[in-house]
């Protein structure tokens, strides 16, 4: 089934993994449109950021797709295809072959609860530094993920660049989230920006918990808002 992709809206990102390679090749880009039944469209990605990467990109290379469907439920879709070709006007674009099969897998499951939890949000770098932070508030929370608010005036980084306009965060950005509870304890929790929606003054962003975390998780619930173990029992 590909009917997936026709919940996709121009300019959203998607990320494009380069199959075959012997180390990671990733990268973000904008969905342009489709062909249905003939092609996926995609920018070229960014030279500035992903320079090395665009040698790799030609046709019949093999790639996997993924993207967020921000339904009711919050779907991440993949799929595997080949570059069809490579076009230059009238601006650089990739055609990919269109699918055979989207595969796809709620991101929230069970429930989901109210909160207003601050906290500071760290994203990471590829060499797993952190390069830039943001106070923010959890929304919303479940045993796999949460949403957060960041108030764009409320961020700091140290790039003056990025000082000005804020922190241009993207679906796959690796962050910690750090919450300080009332008792003096920290809960650190890894986890991965599914979800971006910016406005003027604030951005928030949907996030899914990395897994092998039931430790911290139970330590975000304790004592605030609910038994993470109780909880997953009554979705059983």
């Amino acid at each position: 089934m590909t009917a997936k992709i026709k919940q996709l809206t121009v300019g959203q990102k998607v990320e494009i993994q380069i199959s075959g390679l012997n180390v990671p090749a990733r990268f973000q880009t904008d969905f342009i449109g489709a062909v249905m039944g003939r092609w996926f469209i995609v920018n070229m990605p960014d030279s500035r950021r992903y320079g090395e990467l665009r040698e790799h990109l030609y046709e019949g290379v093999p790639i996997i797709v993924r993207f967020v469907l921000e339904n009711e439920n919050g779907e991440i879709c993949a799929f595997r295809s080949d570059i069809d070709f490579v076009v230059a006007h009238p601006t650089k674009m990739l055609f990919l072959d269109w699918p055979k099969q989207v595969e796809s897998r709620v991101i929230r499951q069970g429930r989901r609860f109210d909160a207003y939890l601050p906290c500071t949000v760290e994203r990471l770098s590829e060499d797993n530094k952190v390069d830039a932070s943001v106070e923010a508030i959890i929304l919303d929370v479940s045993e796999t993920g949460c949403k957060l608010r960041c108030l764009l005036d409320e961020q700091d980084t140290e790039d003056e660049q990025d000082k000005e306009k804020g922190i241009e965060w993207k679906s796959g950005d690796r962050v910690n989230i750090i919450v300080k509870q009332k008792s003096g304890n920290t809960v650190k929790l890894g986890s991965i920006v599914r979800q971006v929606k910016a406005s003027d003054d604030e951005v928030t962003l949907g996030v899914q918990f990395n897994s092998q975390q039931k430790e911290a998780i139970n330590g975000l619930f304790a004592g605030s808002l609910v038994d993470i173990d109780a909880l997953s029992r009554s979705q059983s």
